[in-house]
């Protein structure tokens, strides 16, 4: 009891440090802490909390002074270490915010918990937390679950990184490159566009670092790799295909053969018809204007994007009907049997079924590759035989050529009937590809007024009796 009130005691002296963010707390578990603030172009940046816990004394069952002393000299000892390396670096940087303080492994982590605890969020952070529990070799599932390989990279400490510690084009020089130990579906070697995600997926964490943490690093140290992107997808579907599938899709919900109709005739992402609510859909369902969309990320920054998707036939009769039987008309458009908003992999799921089911029915193994986003590729395709480039860009959400170019798969047979339709155009019109004769003059005569053009028909008459 004598030695619990004395070590009571101890802990309700004021203690303190004549170092700069050095202080005692006595709440909770006992401890020394240091946090060191700095100013940085007019910004103010922080290290995180570090702390010394104060250990029990075996013997006594409580805390001693001899004990505190020690780790409050190891706390000021940290904080005076870090206040030497901001003097050096002109209050620029402290010690912990040096490549030299962090390693790939600590960095991670860091991000991870921040993807974990909901302070770090984006659009695609669920794959790229994916990707760093993969580099962690933390990962559960697929091919890379619990793969260790990335350990001799993740230990280096991030001044020490070079770009050959990613990507190597000669193995034996570099066997630790991390692109070398990435594993793809089924063991096998993973594809363009995965390993680059992958080297992006680091670049995006040191980008987060540098703006949000102030830390200095070199992304000039993990450069993407020089390598091709994987061709895009050409796959579409025909009419029969789909018809075929949605066919094997009767049993299913209502709710999910509606969003496959949805995907099919509107060219609308997977995410963007699970996500549509009735406040977005026009009164005579003709058209949605989509908020909640694929957006680019610049300089760490989702940039919002909106659109207005008009709906063909199919889709405006198969929203006239959910509406009439919605009692709220408010909320989501589509909801399962059970009144809840539908789930995107549920979708997916039952598309996958279908498709195996129809491929055997009708001996197609081809089937088993069409995907539900197909549905995308295959309206944009249809259109752009006979729509403007721009006008569908503007109802997809593509905002270049480059990435429409990825949707737009005509095949020959399509290419090869618009070529012939061209041709005959161009014959009629006398081979020249310019307005023919006939039509130049109907252009000039609308151009008249009836007494001018009275007067024309006149001198032409006189000059055919002439002749």
């Amino acid at each position: 009891m004598a030695a619990r009130a004395k070590s009571k005691a101890l802990l309700a002296q004021d203690w303190q440090s004549s170092v700069p963010g050095v202080f005692f707390i006595a709440v909770g578990e006992p401890r020394w802490a240091a946090r060191i603030r700095w100013q940085k172009d007019n910004a103010v940046y922080r290290d995180k909390t570090h702390v010394w816990k104060l250990s029990i004394s075996p013997k006594t069952g409580g805390y001693t002074e001899k004990d505190l002393l020690h780790w409050q000299k190891q706390a000021e000892a940290w904080a005076e270490a870090e206040w030497l390396a901001l003097e050096k670096s002109k209050k620029q940087f402290s010690r912990s915010a040096q490549a030299s303080s962090w390693t790939l492994e600590m960095l991670l982590t860091k991000y991870l918990e921040g993807l974990d605890d909901g302070s770090i969020k984006y659009r695609s952070c669920a794959s790229d937390r994916s990707r760093v529990r993969v580099l962690l070799g933390i990962a559960e599932k697929g091919a890379n679950a619990r793969n260790k390989a990335f350990a001799p990279v993740l230990g280096k400490t991030m001044d020490e990184l070079v770009p050959t510690d990613f990507y190597t084009e000669h193995p034996r020089s570099h066997p630790r490159a991390i692109l070398l130990h990435y594993k793809g579906r089924n063991g096998q070697p993973p594809k363009n566009n995965a390993c680059i995600k992958l080297i992006q997926t680091i670049r995006t964490v040191m980008g987060h670092a540098i703006r949000e943490w102030g830390l200095d690093l070199d992304l000039a140290k993990v450069p993407l790799p020089p390598i091709t992107k994987d061709p895009g997808r050409d796959e579409t579907l025909t009419d029969e295909e789909f018809r075929w599938i949605m066919d094997e899709m009767k049993e299913c919900d209502q709710a999910t053969r509606d969003v496959v109709v949805m995907n099919r005739y509107s060219a609308m992402r997977r995410s963007e018809a699970v996500k549509l609510d009735w406040e977005r859909v026009t009164s005579d369902n003709t058209a949605a204007k989509l908020t909640n969309t694929k957006s680019r990320r610049v300089n760490g920054k989702d940039l919002p994007r909106e659109r207005t998707v008009p709906f063909a036939p199919a889709v405006v009769e198969m929203l006239a009907r959910r509406r009439e039987a919605s009692d709220t008309q408010t909320g989501a458009v589509f909801l399962t049997a059970a009144g809840a908003r539908i789930w995107p992999d549920a979708v997916t799921k039952a598309w996958e079924r279908a498709r195996r089911r129809a491929a055997r029915k009708h001996n197609r193994p081809d089937l088993l590759n069409k995907r539900l986003h197909d549905l995308r590729h295959t309206r944009i395709t249809e259109l752009g035989e006979d729509m403007p480039v721009a006008m569908i860009a503007k109802m997809s959400g593509h905002d270049d050529l480059a990435s429409f170019m990825r949707y737009f798969n005509p095949k020959s047979d399509a290419i090869r009937r618009k070529m012939a339709e061209a041709d005959r155009r161009r014959l009629a019109s006398g081979g020249t590809g310019g307005p023919s004769a006939v039509e130049t003059a109907v252009a000039v005569l609308s151009e008249l007024s009836p007494d001018e053009m009275a007067q024309v028909m006149a001198v032409l008459f006189s000059k055919k009796v002439a002749a």
